[in-house]
């Protein structure tokens, strides 16, 4: 019998807590996040911090990030 393929309902639900103090600017803008996508602030958190992840990957590659409007036209994003 092979070993049992995990799950998501196997992992524990919180592996680490953070306490964080967020200044304005952060706070203002979780608010706004919370009201319109009606997510909770730590699933909004959790979110936020693994795409800072990739896209800080990605920029130590080399690679850049572009925004593209309804129009086609591309804007280049510089976050770091």
């Amino acid at each position: 019998m092979g070993a049992a393929k995990e799950t998501q309902q196997d992992k524990p639900a919180v592996v680490e807590r953070v306490n964080v103090a967020l200044i304005a600017d952060s706070a203002a803008a979780l608010g706004k996040l919370q009201a319109r996508t009606g997510m909770k602030k730590v699933d909004i958190v959790n979110r936020a911090v693994q795409l800072y992840e990739f896209l800080e990957a990605e920029m130590r590659e080399g690679k850049e990030l572009v925004v593209r409007d309804p129009d086609g036209i591309d804007r280049l994003v510089k976050i770091f």
